[in-house]
């Protein structure tokens, strides 16, 4: 592979191109030959394909070779390093410290002052804007060689690749193939290095719209609705039973005008034959299954002393708009004198516009 190498100062020298999944560059300027930059799968150590859409959480590492055995061949340093750090960094910032987005941990072979399998995985990048860099964006991704406690960086430099990572907050990313940098351009020009380089255009729009219409209000109960009792039992000495009224909604489609709506029910006396005692007997605890703007649930009415025509629900002007769902939660307790048997009533719901 015949990569040239650029000297970013007169002792930091990286290239970011990549050539069949490989990154050429050049480790200093007095390195003999231009050894090879990889990526490879850190589980079994095959060669990552251009244009592999990686997950954060994918283990990544590098190599001078694309084999598992160059897995063993560190990356040679320079007689100065004296450590090793892993960096994210703005496109343009790779070789300032100070400006890296995120960081993670690395060490040189000990004995020596070369690299040796780096893991690049993003999410060992732990120190730092990490989540900024999650977010999405246009990055370098690589490592670099340090001196004087990781304050400063040693003769060997940097050596980093362009990766672009997807908008949305998932992390997954691609770094760049043989063709050159995968560069998406940013969504601001203040994002950029070179601000001139960023050219605006403007497109006047324009739109014809109509008002806005009231719809209707309505009050929607499922056909045959009916709520059945489970079975009784003496609580207090008296028959008790519970049930569940069936789910029915209103709908309020007066998005202009938006007066709000009342909504009551009644309750006709229980009767079994020629055997009847009255609603009071009824206990409704009315419930909010989904809530669309702002509606209000009324009071519960207590078994044994229940008032009806009773409130339900109601949603005060500019509330209530769009569908509210609703149930209620029911207690029967039968008055002392009522014969035992089945008894039937019918429940009346009335919604009022304001």
């Amino acid at each position: 592979m015949n990569i040239t190498s650029k000297k970013l100062t007169a002792s930091f020298v990286a290239v970011g191109l990549i050539a069949a999944g490989v990154l050429g560059t050049s480790l200093s300027a007095s390195a003999a030959g231009e050894p090879d930059f990889y990526l490879l799968d850190a589980g079994d150590g095959h060669l990552l394909a251009d244009d592999q859409v990686l997950a954060w959480e994918d283990q990544v590492i590098s190599s001078p070779g694309k084999t598992i055995p160059d897995l063993d061949i560190p990356f040679p340093g320079t007689a100065d390093a004296t450590g090793a750090t892993l960096f994210i960094s703005p496109v343009g910032q790779e070789t300032t410290i100070a400006n890296w987005s995120a960081t993670g941990d690395s060490s040189l072979v000990p004995g020596t002052v070369g690299i040796q399998s780096p893991n690049l995985t993003l999410s060992g990048f732990t120190k730092g804007n990490w989540a900024g860099v999650k977010a999405g964006g246009t990055y370098s991704l690589g490592f670099a060689w340090t001196k004087n406690n990781g304050l400063n960086l040693a003769d060997a430099g940097v050596l980093f690749t362009t990766i672009v990572v997807q908008p949305g907050g998932a992390g997954n990313w691609t770094f760049a193939d043989q063709s050159g940098p995968v560069v998406e351009p940013p969504a601001h020009c203040d994002e950029i290095p070179t601000p001139d380089d960023c050219l605006k255009g403007d497109i006047d729009l324009e739109a014809t719209t109509v008002g806005a219409e009231d719809g209707a209000l309505s009050l929607e109960v499922p056909a045959g609705a009916k709520a059945t009792f489970g079975t009784a039992t003496l609580v207090n000495h008296l028959s008790t039973s519970t049930a569940e009224l069936p789910e029915f909604s209103v709908v309020d489609e007066r998005i202009v005008s938006r007066p709000g709506w009342t909504l009551t029910a009644d309750v006709a006396d229980f009767t079994s034959g020629s055997s009847t005692f009255g609603a009071e007997h009824l206990g409704l605890a009315p419930t909010l299954v989904t809530d669309a703007h702002g509606a209000e649930l009324a009071a519960a009415q207590t078994a044994g002393s229940g008032v009806y025509p009773a409130d339900f629900a109601a949603a005060d002007a500019g509330k209530g708009i769009g569908e509210t769902t609703f149930s209620a939660d029911l207690t029967l307790v039968a008055p002392v004198d009522a014969p035992a048997g089945t008894y039937t009533s019918k429940l009346t719901l009335t919604l009022i516009g304001d």
